[in-house]
Parts: structure tokens; sequence; C-alpha cells
């Protein structure tokens, strides 16, 4: 087990399946329909309607969902000690790869339910690794984190002893920064960061997409896969030594409570449920999309109270998607594949919304709610693509 993307799924196979035997002619027909008799936008967008119905009928008729094997996202001992495993075996003596060790523990813990043993555990190596590179106050951090993780008792003897040298260490390296410090000389720079150094860079435009999205979207941008368990997936900080994970995934971490408190108040309440099989049928893109839209939820105080609000905006960007796609002399076939993939996997991602976030209620009760998110989630979708 590694780090990489798991059981992703393959979409691109039944899409086409159903592309080449269905959706192709719905596609030509909706085209010739909006150029020949739609005389009015509501016409056309009447015309985009039924083809968007068209494609959520077949998707749901097909047996689609039951191919992708999705599934509830559950914290569970067999991952977390085969992410244990990795860890530990990455720290040993002949390979000393530190920086990786914590990220497969990381993972390790994130996968670990609350209070658990193996999170204890997890916990205790995560310390051990701190003290390999001289990170004694991250050190002690996670020795108490084990402590108070029902680490096992018969071991609590060695990490009583590993606390009081971390704590040693670290009154020795104090006083000898304020000796430094009062000469005139800077501290040295710390073991872990040359490591890191050593390391290749990481394949992440999160930060650059962060700096894109302005101060009033700050946290929005979407962390990597294949960094998750080595950046905040708020802030995007790498504090790995101490990242503490959501309770409700295997997917978020994060540098403090402060962050996970922030996340969770600005979007991760509503993509926790589904976030790991988002990565695995849409990749970053839905996942960026998804929190976009989650991101525009939790700015109301209260869904229903907000419909108002959501009809303005689907009328002014939600049907650009579809209109784009379907309208213009100058579309090609390619147009009209790229869109209805889209709404396929819009589909896909709005059911697994209804399932498993409390916004199911808000759709069950009020079907315009269940069409204005269908909208939203095709919106962003198209929009995070471009």
């Amino acid at each position: 087990m590694d780090l990489k993307l798991a059981g992703k799924c393959n979409l691109l196979a039944p899409f086409e399946k159903l592309w080449q035997s269905q959706i192709k002619y719905l596609a030509e027909h909706a085209l010739s329909c909006c150029l020949a008799s739609c005389t009015t936008s509501t016409d056309a967008q009447r015309v985009r309607e039924r083809f968007v119905d068209r494609i959520i009928i077949l998707v749901r008729s097909g047996g689609i969902r039951d191919q992708l094997n999705l599934a509830l996202d559950v914290k569970g001992h067999v991952a977390a000690l085969a992410y244990r495993a990795q860890g530990t075996a990455l720290y040993h003596p002949r390979v000393c790869n530190y920086i990786e060790a914590l990220k497969y523990f990381n993972a390790s813990i994130a996968h670990t339910e609350l209070n658990s043993v193996d999170r204890g555990i997890a916990y205790a190596n995560r310390s051990i690794v701190c003290m390999e590179l001289h990170q004694y106050e991250d050190c002690v951090a996670n020795v108490r984190l084990a402590r108070a993780s029902n680490y096992p008792v018969r071991f609590l003897p060695k990490l009583a002893a590993r606390e009081a040298r971390a704590q040693h260490a670290l009154q020795h390296v104090r006083a000898i920064n304020a000796r430094k410090q009062k000469n005139g000389h800077r501290s040295a720079e710390r073991n872990w960061q040359q490591q890191e150094k050593k390391q290749p860079a990481a394949a992440n435009g999160a930060e650059e997409l962060s700096t894109k999205l302005g101060p009033h979207l700050h946290g929005l941008a979407v962390v990597e896969y294949e960094h998750l368990y080595a950046r905040c997936n708020y802030c995007h900080s790498r504090r790995l030594f101490t990242f503490i994970p959501c309770e409700g995934c295997t997917v978020a971490m994060f540098c403090s409570v402060a962050c996970l408190t922030e996340a969770y108040r600005k979007y991760h309440r509503y993509e926790c449920g589904l976030v790991r099989d988002l990565w695995r049928i849409g990749g970053a893109g839905a996942v960026t999309a998804f929190r976009r839209v989650a991101a525009e939820l939790a700015s109301f105080p209260d869904v229903p109270s907000s419909v108002e609000y959501l009809e303005l905006f689907v009328a002014m960007k939600g049907y650009c998607a579809v209109a784009d796609g379907l309208e213009g002399a100058t579309v090609q076939e390619n147009d009209h594949r790229q869109l209805s993939y889209r709404i396929f996997l819009t589909d896909i991602i709005h059911q697994l919304m209804v399932e498993r976030t409390v916004l199911g209620f808000c759709c069950i009760e009020d079907p315009r709610i269940s069409r204005l998110l269908f909208e939203l989630i095709l919106y962003y979708l198209t929009s995070c693509a471009d």
C-alpha cells in the first residue's frame, strides 16, 4: 500500500459505452432543436433541461454506480496497520528516509479511530522520527498524544523515557540558542529541513491556485492527493510532525485545531462524507469543484432559506455550462462529449451528496434545491476544467 490514489475508478469506460449507444444521438438532437426551433431563451432552456434529464436517467438506470464500487469512507485497523508498516520500513536504519516515514505514519493516524490503540502506536512512532530529526518539542507533543490515545500500557515506560530524553535535549538546545542569540549568531538549520531539500520538489499547483483565488477564498485550493499527508488540508503548511486527522474521513489532515475548525466551517462539513470517492471518480477537478459548491453553501446561514439566491446564481452562471456545449455554429463532437461527460460525472457526485451529507434532507424536502445544487456542481466542474 502506498500514498498514491488507490482504487481509482475508470469512469471513461462506462461513459464511452453510453456515449456511443445513446448520448451522442441525444446531443445531436438537442443541438438541432436549439438551432432550428428555439426562438427564445426559455425554449432553449427547456431543451437543455431535457438533455440533462435524459443523461441522468441513463446514468441511474444503467447500473453505473454498482460498477464503481463506491463506498463510505470508514477508518479501520487493516489500512492503518499497512500504512504504519510502510512507515516503519522507511524509518529502518538501512533506509533512514524519515520524511517519507512521517507521511506514512500520518496516513496511519488518518485511518485510525479516535482513542484507538492503533492511533496511540502511530503517534508514538511519529515521536521516534521527531526524536531522530531533533524535533524535541514535537516529540514531546506526540508522546502526549500517544498517551492520550490508549497507547499500550506495557510500553508506557519506553514512552516516558523518550519524553524525558526529549525534554532534556530541548532544554539543552534552548540554552545553546540563547547563548548564540546573546552573541549575535543565528541558530543552526534544523536537520529535517536539510533532508527536505534532498527530496524532489512537490508537483503541486495548490499554492499557485491559492494565490489566484484571493484572500476571501483562502483554503479552497486542493492539495494534490500524493501530498494529503504532508500538507495541511486548509493552509497547506508542511507541519507534518504534529498533523491531526479529521475524525469523519481518512483524507483530510490539519496542522492545528484552528485550521480544522476553519476548514469545517468553510467547506469540509459538506465534503467530508464523499471526498475520498471524489478523488477516485474525478481527481482534483472533482474535489475542487465540489469544494467551491460547499463554500457557497457554507456562506448561507441556512440552505433552504437561501433558495432565491441559489436560483439567481444558477440563472446567471449555471446554465452557461450547458449552453456553451450545445449551441454555436463551431461546436464540435468533442465539445458535446466533454459536456456530456461532465453531466455524467455531476450526477454521480450529486447522488453521493444526497446520500452522504446533510444536504440530502434539503434535496428530498425541496426538489428545487436538488436541481439547483446539480446545476451548481455542473457549473463548477466546467469552470474548474477550463
